[in-house]
């Protein structure tokens, strides 16, 4: 979905994209899949402190495609197709062992997003295969703020 050659407008533009023409029938994994490509870079996104992550769009404009960040931007894709219907949204701060990056995952019905690119995994997948550090709910419009 976003190629390390898109400008700006090219990530907002592929996004909005994607999102609006995701099949009514389509499953979860199509979205998650999706992000599988995109490649996690160095930390932008401070994930010790949710009240100061930057909204959806401001990650998507920027290209700020850390862990947290990409972990955000699916969230927020999720939540927009229907995926996900609470208003609480939970994220678990982890050091995955497996890929070696740190950040945010989303945790919803015992499940983890983002933790392996391209996969749903279950929590307790997650819990033993990295090293939590904390985790935080937050309100879905804090997304897009």
């Amino acid at each position: 979905m976003f190629l390390p050659t898109h400008s700006s407008e090219d990530r907002l533009q592929a996004w909005r994209k994607f999102r609006r023409s995701f099949p009514t029938d389509g499953d979860e994994r199509l979205v998650v899949n999706e992000f599988a490509s995109v490649k996690i870079l160095s930390r932008y996104i401070d994930y010790y402190t949710p009240r100061d992550w930057p909204g959806v769009f401001d990650i998507v404009s920027n290209g700020y495609f850390c862990q947290t960040g990409l972990t955000l931007v699916m969230t927020a894709t999720l939540h927009h197709l229907g995926f996900i219907n609470t208003n609480n949204l939970q994220f678990m701060m982890v050091s995955n062992n497996i890929t070696g990056c740190d950040g945010a995952v989303l945790v919803h019905d015992s499940k983890c997003y983002n933790f392996l690119p391209g996969e749903i995994v279950t929590k307790e997948y997650a819990i033993q295969h990295s090293v939590q550090f904390s985790s935080t709910i937050i309100t879905a419009d804090k997304l897009f703020g």
